[in-house]
């Protein structure tokens, strides 16, 4: 962008007024024929001639002048036109602010609810709700006063010698008090092994608000179970255990929290049977189920340990043989997620062969790379389906999942192929002939092929 102020920087004005004043400045005109007249060496014409050059010299100035004049009277209207439009700028913002400051404090409080991340915040985080707080002093009192800005925490105690745990434990508390008894959702990781022993102590007074809490323990946390205890409020837990042994005790305790808990997510270890049978009496009574298994057989067993079950997403990592799996019917279940390895699509197979879903209404499958250990659905890695294409279409259970819509004759609604699952447009038009009103979801990243990323 050139500079407005070019112009004038071109310009360059002599202010010294030439010497006009030659032997025949006071002279009267002399007759016309004496034009050639020279006095001391001194030619009119040349004085003439001088004069016209001074002349082209005075107007190039002038025009000089004029070209500045103009460059300055555009910059002028520019700077005019630019205060006019930062004065209403500022104008419009006066009216927002008081328009602002008039909303009543209930309406604020619904837009700094929007304001919050999804995620669980950091209590040293800059974002809502501890950015609404440095605005102004209004916006602050109206953040500190709104407990529904405080009902979401991580925590964490690792890491943290006993001296300094104080004041990080007094902001927490901080942070806690402001929800003034709403439900809580805390987010707890516990790496150290006196990391539990301080979480503890730190949610006690708040124990009968959680009702959505996640939690890791890895290898050498202390006795992770203690953090589990007198949950009675709790609805929604997600558990991650890095460590084996610590199953049992840590089942022992969830299975003694309130039958209140419907939702139970676990990350890892991958499960077995014999670990479900640790965490018995709590299955009964969940609505929704999230776990990594290692055999796929287990799913009408998980089915048969949950009566009550609407929803189940497995991720199933098995290398065994297939096994025979029983006929199952499970009434209630209305969402079916699988997420398995290529390897695992035979026990699939057998897997639509056993089950009976008649309420079922959505059904999602897709691959998952091998060692994808920490997640079910989320953030999943595409696999590198140039080179399993071939040997994928070839086993994907088409006519098996053909037969167990039919026999299941439920209202399916959705059937999903996420990445990694390959099928045809001809499997896809079989599915619908079964259920019309059926929506098969392709993942939109299949690069205008049969298989999905």
């Amino acid at each position: 962008m050139s500079n407005p102020y070019d112009a004038s920087i071109t310009f360059v004005y002599n202010s010294q007024m030439p010497d006009l004043e030659t032997p025949y400045s006071r002279a009267r005109l002399p007759p016309a024929n004496h034009s050639a007249i020279e006095l001391k060496g001194h030619s009119i014409s040349a004085i003439i001639t001088e004069r016209q050059q001074q002349l082209d010299g005075v107007l190039h100035e002038i025009s000089g002048l004029e070209t500045v004049m103009d460059a300055i009277n555009s910059i002028h209207r520019q700077l005019v036109e630019k205060k006019d439009k930062i004065v209403q700028s500022i104008n419009l913002h006066k009216k927002l602010t008081r328009a602002l400051w008039r909303l009543p404090t209930e309406v604020i409080c619904q837009i700094f609810v929007h304001c919050l991340p999804r995620r669980h915040l950091w209590a040293i985080s800059k974002q809502a709700p501890m950015l609404l707080t440095r605005i102004c002093r209004r916006w602050r009192d109206i953040a500190m006063g709104f407990p529904n800005l405080w009902c979401r925490l991580r925590l964490n105690a690792d890491g943290v010698h006993d001296i300094n745990w104080q004041p990080i434990a007094f902001y927490y508390d901080s942070w806690l008090r402001r929800s003034r008894g709403l439900p809580l959702s805390l987010e707890i990781c516990c790496l150290s092994d006196n990391a539990t022993t301080k979480i503890q102590s730190l949610i006690q007074p708040y124990i009968n608000q959680i009702l959505f809490l996640s939690i890791s323990f890895f290898l050498n946390a202390h006795k992770p179970e203690h953090v589990l205890t007198d949950l009675a409020a709790l609805q929604e837990l997600t558990l991650g255990i890095y460590s084996r042994s610590a199953i049992p005790a840590i089942a022992q305790s969830v299975s003694r929290l309130s039958f209140s808990m419907r939702d139970f997510k676990a990350t890892w270890p991958i499960f077995y049977l014999q670990d479900f049978s640790d965490f018995n009496p709590l299955l009964a009574h969940l609505t929704n189920l999230e776990v990594a298994i290692g055999q796929m057989d287990l799913v009408p067993h998980l089915l048969h340990l949950c009566p009550n079950l609407s929803s189940l997403t497995v991720r199933a990592d098995t290398k065994q043989l297939p096994r025979t799996i029983e006929p199952f019917t499970h009434p209630t279940l209305q969402s079916l997620r699988i997420a398995h390895e290529l390897e695992s699509t035979i026990h699939l197979a057998d897997l639509f062969i056993a089950l009976s879903l008649p309420n079922l209404r959505l059904l999602e499958t897709r691959y998952i790379q091998p060692l994808q250990i920490y997640s079910l659905f989320d953030a999943l890695p595409p696999p590198d389906l140039l080179q399993l294409e071939a040997r994928y279409e070839a086993i994907w259970p088409h006519v098996q999942l053909t037969a167990f819509l039919a026999r299941s004759n439920c209202p399916l609604e959705r059937l999903v192929f996420g990445a990694g699952v390959m099928t045809t447009d001809e499997q896809q038009a079989t599915y619908i002939a079964h259920i019309p009103s059926l929506e098969v979801v392709v993942d939109p990243m299949h690069h205008g092929r049969n298989y999905y990323m």
